[in-house]
């Protein structure tokens, strides 16, 4: 075992994605999935330094179906330069992945982020053959914030014409969490005149999109009943949805188990494997 690999499975998961600093740690010495490279990095989706996106794909594979990936932060943090293992990881199971950065909390506010979220995906589809992948066939997946924006992406109406995305993957996510009571939400979504419109709840119905909804009963940051809420509103619209839930693993291991190094400590990874594969 490498020196890097001995350290971080001696720090923990958890401490590795605590905030941006350990962040870029973790990007920078957990071992990454062989046989995947960065294809595109900082393409423009739009004028402002924020509004750009790296692409992982598999060498030498065209034809692939495409995944946006979006990352956590509370929508007032994050960085796509951190998240390059975790475009290893989602391409290493045979995608073209692109991760965007989006502007944040408090330079802009709901729903300001989801539009660039929404500009990204619709640049990546124009783009994506010039990666090796097929538009005709796209999913989104995000965890924490980003597991709220690839939700709104495939159920607000607004922002992407219906079934633009076949599969949507929902990592530890809040989609049912108004009345607001952390900064965070206040923050991002307090301003907002119709607050029931921030939430993905509200959207939820019959659509085209498949859904897997990944969410650990030990997550004290975005409870479980968001999933679960969503989940049945979902299933109860006849919307085809799966709900997966874990125990043992806090926030941001939910999102640290896709790394090479923690990958056994949850099966999140192999769950959204298996389910892509008959999604896309």
């Amino acid at each position: 075992m490498s020196l890097s690999k001995r350290s971080l499975l001696a720090v923990g998961v958890g401490a590795f994605l605590a905030g941006c600093n350990t962040l870029s740690l973790f990007n920078r010495f957990t071992p990454k999935d062989g046989g995947v490279r960065r294809v595109a990095r900082d393409v423009a989706f739009g004028d402002d330094p924020r509004q750009r996106y790296d692409v992982y794909a598999p060498a030498g594979k065209t034809g692939l179906p495409v995944l946006v990936f979006f990352y956590g932060g509370g929508w007032n943090s994050g960085s796509k330069d951190d998240y390059g293992w975790m475009g290893h990881a989602l391409a290493s199971m045979g995608y073209v992945v692109a991760v965007p950065d989006y502007r944040l909390v408090p330079d802009v506010l709901y729903p300001v982020f989801l539009e660039d979220n929404a500009a990204a995906v619709k640049h990546v589809l124009a783009h994506a053959a010039d990666y090796g992948g097929d538009g005709a066939r796209l999913g989104t997946i995000g965890q924490s914030a980003g597991g709220y924006a690839a939700a709104m992406m495939a159920l607000d109406p607004r922002y992407l014409p219906e079934s633009t995305i076949n599969a949507c993957v929902g990592i530890a996510g809040p989609y049912d969490f108004y009345p607001f009571d952390v900064p965070a939400s206040i923050n991002a979504f307090g301003k907002w005149a119709r607050p029931e419109e921030t939430q993905p709840i509200t959207y939820a119905r019959k659509v085209a999109t498949k859904f897997l909804l990944l969410q650990s009963r030990a997550d004290i940051v975005v409870g479980v009943h968001n999933a679960v809420n969503l989940e049945k509103k979902l299933r109860d619209a006849g919307t085809d949805v799966t709900l997966k839930l874990y125990d043992g693993l806090n926030h941001q291991d939910t999102a640290a188990v896709y790394s090479v190094p923690f990958r056994k400590k949850g099966a999140l990874f192999e769950d959204t494997r298996t389910f892509l594969i008959g999604a896309l």
